[in-house]
């Protein structure tokens, strides 16, 4: 299987099929830097999708697996090859639309553009070794997924002032 930098669907075989679902897969490596982690390299996208034409619109539906690479948010530990799975479903109108639209152009449909957006607005806020990690401590430093530190890290309650308030 070829890396692509486009995600270009040939519509050939689903405009001779109308409204019969035609699937589309690959392996593609966008340009965009679309994570929004800054330790993290999104290493490849591979989407899987079922193409519909309904004269004169074009329904694509499946999932966009992003596979990514980086250091967790809360611990710095690697993270290598961890995958984010998000669904995708998008319509494209022949020639033009309006500016939130996507389109195509005779049997050439290029989704690169949905996929970018799908994965900018779908991907977790923060990139995470495992989903309960409990990071570093904020005083010595020490990950406190492997171990327990001493540090007391109970913050004041700002409003123990008010119990000496008289009225």
């Amino acid at each position: 299987m070829s890396v692509s930098r486009k995600i270009i669907i040939d519509l050939t075989e689903s405009m001779a099929k109308v409204d019969v679902p035609v699937q589309f897969q690959g392996e593609f490596q966008l340009d965009a830097d679309l994570l929004q982690y800054p330790n993290a390299k999104l290493e490849k996208i591979l989407v899987d999708f079922d193409v519909t034409f309904e004269n004169p619109i074009v329904f694509v539906e499946g999932e966009i697996t992003c596979v990514v690479s980086g250091l967790c948010d809360r611990c710095l530990q690697q993270i290598t090859h961890k995958q984010f799975v998000l669904p995708f479903q998008q319509e494209f109108f022949k020639d033009f639309a309006d500016d939130d639209s996507y389109v195509y152009c005779d049997s050439k449909l290029d989704a690169t553009k949905a996929v970018q957006d799908e994965i900018v607005l779908s991907m977790p806020t923060n990139l995470l070794c495992k989903e309960g990690c409990k990071g570093l401590c904020p005083k010595c430093g020490a990950d406190l997924n492997t171990q327990q530190c001493s540090c007391d890290t109970a913050k004041p309650n700002a409003f123990s002032v008010l119990k000496n308030l008289k009225l």
